[in-house]
């Protein structure tokens, strides 16, 4: 990994810092009252069902805990959830109001008809220092791609767009991507299946990534930062539905995780961000660094998310894709 981390990328945040509070107070225009006037006008808050993924959910306890949703008008319940999929899932039953999606399953479920809207950006891939790739154990003859040609890749959540970067990376080392068998396993159990045997790779993200790292096992690819930089990785995603009465809370939403965003980006609160990640995944805090930690912006590269979306079609993981136009909500921050 390069040294370059968090600290790297406080100046692309300032500039998303303000291009979110542009966009989202020219999307509330139409509205009544923003919703940040909430708290300041000694208003109720808005109660908001959130759920958070196993990965990625630093930006949400630290915009709870630092008192940021509060500020702007909300009541905030942090729900655990599962993979992009099953949060959705959650969404669409009305058993959650914002969700932790991917940008994967916004073009796949959104391809499918779901009526889904992305309105803002959480993890993104680092061009600088990787937070993700492929790992195997120590021991495997496995060296490079090529050599994943008739294996088995454990994979956190099927066609949720973590295959994309692969597949370009397969390409490129001349192989099919259809030479490998996926198989959808929970990023908590990816260590265990390594040292079986039950895959011979695992697509792991951060934390977890890191940790396999630590315990010995070896990386052989980093397709997401060499091949998608900059592409929305997790994505905070609601039902057209709850979109279309709730407007003002999604503007609130975005600002308050703005600022979380902030927070988290300063290296002088590295202490205090990993001590979320590992409160929350359960894991020891020594076995992370600030390595372990995915960048994170509100706004979303609009490029990137056009390039993985192009990646869907490309790899016939759908026939057809919608445009990030369809897939953004019009208030969503964006950045280029």
């Amino acid at each position: 990994m390069k040294a370059l981390s968090r600290g790297a990328h406080r100046v692309l945040l300032a500039a998303t810092l303000t291009a979110a509070a542009v966009a989202l107070s020219a999307c509330s225009a139409d509205d009544a009252a923003p919703a940040s006037s909430g708290a300041a006008g000694g208003d109720a808050l808005t109660p908001v069902r959130l759920v958070v993924a196993p990965i990625h959910f630093e930006a949400a306890h630290i915009a709870q805990e630092q008192g940021y949703f509060a500020d702007h008008g909300l009541e905030v319940e942090i729900i655990s959830g599962g993979a992009p999929l099953q949060n959705i899932a959650m969404a669409v039953s009305g058993e959650a109001d914002i969700v932790t999606g991917s940008w994967g399953t916004a073009v796949t479920s959104i391809a499918q008809g779901m009526p889904l809207q992305v309105i803002g950006g959480n993890g993104y891939t680092s061009a600088d220092f990787a937070t993700s790739g492929v790992v195997v154990s120590a021991d495997s003859p496995i060296q490079d791609v090529a050599d994943l040609e008739g294996t088995t890749i454990g994979i956190q959540g099927l066609n949720t767009g973590s295959e994309v970067p692969l597949f370009f990376a397969a390409e490129d080392a001349g192989i099919a991507p259809d030479s490998f068998e996926r198989v959808e396993l929970a990023s908590t159990a990816m260590a265990t299946s390594l040292e079986e045997g039950t895959v011979d790779a695992v697509l792991a993200s951060a934390p977890f990534f890191n940790q396999l790292v630590a315990a010995g096992d070896r990386v052989i690819s980093e397709p997401s930062m060499e091949f998608l930089p900059h592409a929305p990785v997790t994505v905070w995603t609601v039902t057209d539905d709850w979109l279309a009465q709730n407007a003002d809370t999604a503007e609130a939403f975005d600002l308050a995780m703005a600022e979380a965003a902030e927070f988290y980006m300063d290296p002088a609160n590295g202490d205090a961000v990993l001590d979320i990640t590992a409160r929350v995944s359960q894991v020891d805090k020594s076995t992370l660094s600030a390595e372990s930690l995915i960048p994170i912006s509100v706004a979303i590269n609009v490029e990137a998310a056009q390039k993985q979306r192009d990646g869907f079609v490309q790899f016939g993981i759908v026939e057809s894709a919608p445009t990030v136009d369809e897939i953004l909500w019009e208030g969503a921050p964006r950045s280029e």
